[in-house]
């Protein structure tokens, strides 16, 4: 009996790391993100989607301003966003007294601005003005690990999504570079959190935290632009903005004050998310919020918890077996086939409820179909279920 505790301990420890290893990792299955979203939509409706911790926001959509310039490459013209309008708004940042804490521009700048090349200068100097802008950039898909250098000399960030699932569901924060991601800048600038990625695992502040989320979605586009996330959340277009702040300067010169500005375009640079489509702009913003009410923080009584579930699944699979649901599939597969399915299902409801523990107490969310699968794996094997009879 020892021994058989002890293997099972092993087990539960090894399918652990295996999990572990996986979560923080940006690949996931479709059918898993579906869930997950799922089940974090189906926790909003027993609790508030507001952050408990929140940010003010002042959101510039570039998608109505945009202009065409030469593409050098030879591909035709680029549309790119009006670098002139850009250029004064970040001018007029530069010249009050209340400043935003940080200026997002989450637009791409590898195509110069051949209708006026003088804005490219003008918008370096300006970038050159403040200490807490970010521009997001491109990895090169010609070089594993490398991104593409932007006309502009700034503190870059990146913001690509590498899930394999059907959207935007899993983000990685790290992928061991020398950049980090766009939400972690921005979490370390604004709220001076030290983040640590040792690889296998990363920290927070000191305390254990994934390298990739399932974000939780507390902004989306629709109540954006309807101002129902007022005075927390404010949106404009590039050129609406202009124009209030040509009539007014004094007033709109207050409303940058401490505030994150983020300037994308929300109307090309969009993705499918588990609660629609969003400008990534936003998407951005949502796994910042994410960070900051501590999404990626792991308790270390959670481990704890799921080694020892882990350790009795796996006393299941090799030595007993999770009971199985009454279903019969023998008309499309064969009987070996399914009594895998069988057991991985059953494997699969006990994660389930790990899984609820996981996102209502703990506040994270874990992957569910990896560990079923092992479990199956290890009971299909260990007990010998493809001998005949079995």
């Amino acid at each position: 009996m020892q021994k058989k505790i002890l293997l099972s301990l092993l087990s539960g420890f090894v399918v652990l790391i295996i999990t572990w290893v996986y979560q923080n990792h940006d690949f996931t299955f479709s059918a898993e993100d579906g869930f997950i979203s799922k089940l974090s939509l189906w926790k909003y409706k027993f609790f508030s989607a507001k952050p408990q911790h929140n940010a003010g926001f002042v959101f510039v959509n570039t998608g109505k301003d945009l202009a065409l310039v030469d593409d050098t490459a030879g591909s035709g013209n680029i549309a790119v966003s009006d670098r002139e309008k850009l250029y004064q708004l970040l001018h007029f940042v530069d010249s009050i007294n209340k400043k935003p804490a940080f200026t997002l521009i989450d637009l791409q700048f590898y195509y110069r601005y051949s209708i006026n090349p003088r804005f490219d200068t003008l918008m370096q100097n300006e970038m050159d003005k403040s200490s807490n802008l970010l521009i997001a950039i491109l990895p090169d898909e010609k070089k594993e690990g490398v991104y593409k250098t932007p006309l502009y000399k700034a503190k870059y960030g990146y913001s690509e999504y590498g899930s394999y699932g059907s959207g935007i569901n899993k983000f990685r924060m790290f992928n061991q570079s020398s950049i980090h991601s766009i939400p972690v800048i921005m979490d370390e600038t604004l709220n001076g959190t030290v983040y640590k990625d040792y690889g296998l695992f990363a920290t927070s502040g000191g305390h254990l935290c994934m390298s990739a989320i399932w974000p939780s979605y507390y902004l989306n586009d629709q109540d954006l632009k309807d101002n129902k996330y007022l005075p927390y959340a404010q949106y404009y277009t590039l050129g609406d903005l202009l124009t209030g702040i040509g009539a007014s300067p004094d007033e709109y010169g207050k409303m940058f004050d401490n505030k994150i500005l983020i300037i994308g375009n929300f109307e090309l640079d969009t993705h499918s998310t588990p609660i629609g489509t969003l400008p990534g702009s936003m998407v951005v913003a949502d796994i910042y919020l994410s960070l900051l009410n501590h999404h990626h923080i792991v308790s270390y009584w959670f481990l704890i918890l799921s080694w020892l579930v882990f350790s009795g699944l796996s006393y299941m699979a090799w030595f007993s077996k999770v009971p199985e649901l009454n279903l019969r599939f023998n008309f499309i597969f064969s009987p070996h086939l399914v009594n895998f399915i069988k057991s991985y299902i059953s494997y699969f409801g006990c994660m389930f409820f790990l899984s609820i523990i996981a996102l209502f107490i703990f506040n994270i969310q874990i992957a569910l179909f990896l560990p079923s699968f092992i479990f199956s794996i290890i009971e299909y094997f260990s007990q010998k279920k493809y001998l005949p009879g079995k």
